[in-house]
């Protein structure tokens, strides 16, 4: 079965939700003694993160074959189902469906593949294994970062390329991305099916700029005095103007560091690196409130009318926004030997793909 259209039945089977068995249902005791055999059918291939789908097939003493399902009817139960198997791997996640979950960091799957183990929980004897490929096909090649603290610089980030070899690539590309102090992480590729150029985009932005200040509330107008008319209340004063907002943060610096044997593999990465938004205006205050009209004096005097309140204050404008921060310098690009690409910082499993070398083949 082709990839995509396995990926698509996996999907279907998970958005339908089908209801699993009973705890209480179990296998007929004499079709388990007639299993010798369990075989497993998975995906050619998976990619880190993604859902791949896998059959399980049970082989009778008399080589007749039982599929485990993996649906349940209460009306027609099926002879055998997934639910009988006990299943784990190390680099998947197995699913109610049959179907596992590809752990999602590269490192984790490349010099082994994913392998997936079930058993028949009754007969524990009986297991079956299968090994599926890494894909990187499905990988993110875009990864942006950011300033921390408003109008902060783009962060220093480093990626180092560089051609390895796994047992299922014999040129596999990797890139180590570090960005700052953080540990780095790794995308892999299929280095014969990359493009060109700008197969891997790195953005380092700097930080928006900080919020400007709101402007003040107006002063409350005087109230007016009592009397016959009553004094009109003052008028309420105008709201302060926000600030403008704070500039935004110079653009990082981005380092790619290839091997001196290939450095055109530099050529890959497309490094960005954008100052900063300017920070938003702060909001003008609000128009202080009108003064109180003055009181009726006196009150009984029916020609005596209250005095008018004063007319609130003009709100205070928005500020403006702060400018945009500058550009980052251009992308740094040095060149080593191979051994002296990766760092101090080798993660176990990249350190097994250094120095993997594939078995000479027998003639």
């Amino acid at each position: 079965m082709r990839r995509g259209v396995a990926a698509a039945l996996v999907l279907t089977a998970a958005a339908c939700g089908p209801k699993g068995p009973p705890p209480t249902f179990a296998p007929d005791p004499g079709l388990l003694e007639q299993i010798r055999e369990l075989r497993i059918s998975t995906s050619t291939s998976a990619c880190p993160g993604e859902t791949f789908g896998a059959v399980y097939t049970a082989v009778l003493n008399d080589g007749s074959l039982v599929p485990f399902e993996t649906h349940y009817d209460k009306d027609r139960p099926p002879r055998l189902h997934v639910v009988f198997l006990t299943r784990w791997s190390t680099e998947a996640t197995p699913l109610e469906n049959g179907s596992w979950n590809a752990h999602r960091d590269p490192l984790v799957s490349a010099m082994t593949g994913f392998r997936v183990t079930a058993e028949l929980k009754s007969k524990p004897s009986i297991t079956t294994s299968a090994v599926v490929t890494p894909d990187y096909s499905c990988l993110q090649h875009a990864f942006g970062f950011r300033g921390a603290g408003a109008g902060a610089s783009g962060p220093q980030v480093t990626v180092r390329l560089g051609i390895l070899r796994s047992p299922f690539y014999d040129r596999l590309l990797v890139a180590g991305i570090e960005a700052e102090d953080a540990p780095p992480f790794y995308v892999f590729a299929d280095a014969r099916a990359v493009p060109p150029s700008d197969w891997l985009i790195i953005e380092s932005r700097g930080a928006r700029g900080a919020r400007g200040a709101d402007g003040a509330t107006g002063v409350a107008g005087s109230a007016g005095q009592d009397g016959c008319p009553g004094g009109a209340g003052g008028p309420g004063g105008a709201g302060g103007n926000g600030s403008a907002g704070g500039p935004g943060g110079r653009g990082g610096q981005i380092t790619i560091i290839a091997p001196l044997e290939e450095p055109f593999l530099a050529g890959l990465v497309d490094a960005v690196v954008p100052g900063g938004e300017g920070g938003v205006g702060g909001t003008g205050g609000k128009g202080g409130a009108g003064g109180k009209g003055g009181a009726a004096a006196p009150a009984t005097d029916p020609r005596c009318i209250a005095g008018a309140a004063g007319a609130a204050g003009a709100p205070g404008a928005k500020g403006p926004e702060g400018r945009d921060g500058q550009p980052g310098t251009r992308p740094q690009i040095v060149t080593v030997p191979t051994r002296d690409i990766w760092g101090t910082r080798i993660p176990l499993t990249l350190g097994q793909l250094i120095d993997y070398r594939p078995a000479p083949q027998r003639r």
